[in-house]
């Protein structure tokens, strides 16, 4: 079993200002659709939030694209005082054959497309084989473009 955090290939940082560059980013939703397509032959359904607490300063959202058996885990916490702050997302998959993915990552705040500015924060896996890792790798360069580079956790 391996178990790895992503040292390099993450997409590049956001420039608020370059509304082109970020509407071109790719997303997080699309590199788990296709994962999950490739990998399980499971095509993912839109989040439904399953539940939210709020208090005094933030919101927090879980909610699950799939089931707990075959789908991803999405949390999401947004500041309910000010947009200064980016919006945090956490996805972690589940019963995905051969790996198990958590990604965390910030979507910062770009002026009228609001809350868009993908900014990657950390990405850990757990391989159950190289073959896992390799195939992984493929469809990260597919939809990111960068080749992953890990380091053991």
């Amino acid at each position: 079993m391996l178990h790895l955090r992503l040292k390099e290939g993450a997409p590049d940082e956001p420039d608020t200002g370059d509304y082109d560059a970020i509407c071109a980013t790719p997303s997080p939703e699309a590199f788990f659709g296709l994962l999950f397509r490739e990998v399980a032959g499971f095509s993912l359904p839109a989040a439904v939030i399953t539940s939210e607490t709020e208090d005094d300063i933030r919101r927090t959202q879980t909610g699950c694209c799939g089931s707990p058996a075959l789908g991803v885990e999405v949390t999401v916490v947004t500041c309910t005082e000010t947009s200064d702050f980016p919006v945090y997302c956490y996805w972690e998959t589940h019963g995905l054959p051969g790996m198990t993915v958590k990604w965390d990552y910030a979507l910062e705040y770009a002026g009228q497309l609001g809350h868009t500015a993908f900014r990657h924060t950390r990405l850990e896996c757990t391989f159950d084989t190289l073959a896992n890792q390799q195939r992984f790798a493929e469809l990260w360069r597919r939809i990111i473009g960068k080749d992953p580079v890990f380091e053991p956790i």
